[in-house]
């Protein structure tokens, strides 16, 4: 919960200072700020007695599956989310922060980003 609210702190100060930040930046705050991972150790509580300390302990050393899971996550929400969530003034999703990057168009972050979920 700890790492969860201090990412939540950088994308508002992202957001507050119109900043956007390099894909290098933004992935491993967005990767966290997106939930999955949380949800992920969530879900292990409702197993109950049948979860061991052992899995919490391997979950919370970022496996590769659950950071890939989350990649996969993240990107989807980012390009499905974009036009909405900047209409809605959010914070910086994968899309803009390509664009600022490499300064590109609008489509072409949505078929780079597409060709990283299908590798």
């Amino acid at each position: 919960m700890k790492r969860q609210s201090q990412v939540y702190f950088v994308e508002a100060k992202w957001l507050h200072e119109n900043y956007i930040p390099t894909m290098e930046e933004y992935m491993p705050i967005a990767l966290v700020s997106s939930g999955y991972w949380l949800i992920t150790i969530s879900s292990f509580v409702g197993m109950e007695e049948s979860i061991t300390k052992e899995a919490f302990n391997w979950a919370f050393n970022d496996p590769k599956i659950i950071i890939a899971s989350s990649i996969i996550c993240r990107l989807m929400s980012d390009i499905v989310g974009h036009k909405v969530e900047q209409e809605r003034g959010h914070a910086s999703s994968a899309v803009e922060c390509y664009m600022k990057q490499y300064g590109v168009s609008i489509q072409e972050p949505y078929d780079e980003l597409y060709k990283l979920l299908v590798l």
